[in-house]
């Protein structure tokens, strides 16, 4: 009985982290591009399908699964590629352990890769599917809500979200400042009579 225990207890374990990213942080600046009013990021080989935990991490920081207008206007694929991104030509992220596959002479330079911030499954992005181009819309998925290779995006420009700690200091704050400009207003006050 208690070996039945320990593997159900073992089994449960490995099945609720199954679906978490390798890398539980807020992605880095260089491991994403900004284009228009939106972050994009290239977060896996394939089309999200069945690793929802992973991306409900990353939804505390604003990403989400682009709409089909936005998946319209993405980014091609060697807007992936600038100076300082996370992924260095033909090398591995050393943070995440990000990497580009099949690599082609399309792919020049250090390119954003962020797979291990959305998947448990996945270090890599495919190069060969976005072949320094636009993505191809994946035929598998009803309203081409994705293409070869899963992009996601968030607001541009987010931000942190403030602790409620540092919201109530601010409110306090106001509350302060106020009632300071109340009472100086009462002690300015004059009183004349005619």
């Amino acid at each position: 009985m208690k070996k039945l225990l320990l593997a159900t207890a073992a089994t449960l374990l490995v099945s609720g982290t199954a679906n978490a990213a390798f890398v539980d942080t807020d992605i880095p600046d260089n491991a994403y591009i900004t284009q228009g009013s939106l972050d994009w990021a290239w977060g896996r080989p394939l089309p999200f399908a069945g690793e929802p935990t992973a991306l409900d991490f990353q939804s505390q920081f604003g990403w989400r699964l682009p709409t089909l207008d936005e998946l319209m206007a993405a980014p091609d694929a060697t807007d992936f590629i600038f100076d300082g991104a996370n992924v260095a030509l033909g090398g591995v992220d050393p943070i995440s352990g990000a990497r580009f596959q099949a690599t082609n002479a399309n792919l020049t330079g250090a390119a954003a890769c962020a797979t291990p911030y959305f998947s448990a499954t996945f270090r890599h992005c495919d190069w060969q599917d976005g072949n320094g181009q636009r993505f191809e819309p994946w035929a598998g998925t009803p309203g081409a809500q994705s293409f070869a290779d899963q992009l996601f995006v968030r607001r541009a420009n987010m931000g942190a979200v403030p602790e409620p700690a540092t919201w109530a200091f601010m409110i306090f704050g106001f509350g302060a400042i106020g009632g300071a400009m109340r009472r100086q207003r009462k002690a300015n006050v004059k009183v004349s009579y005619a």
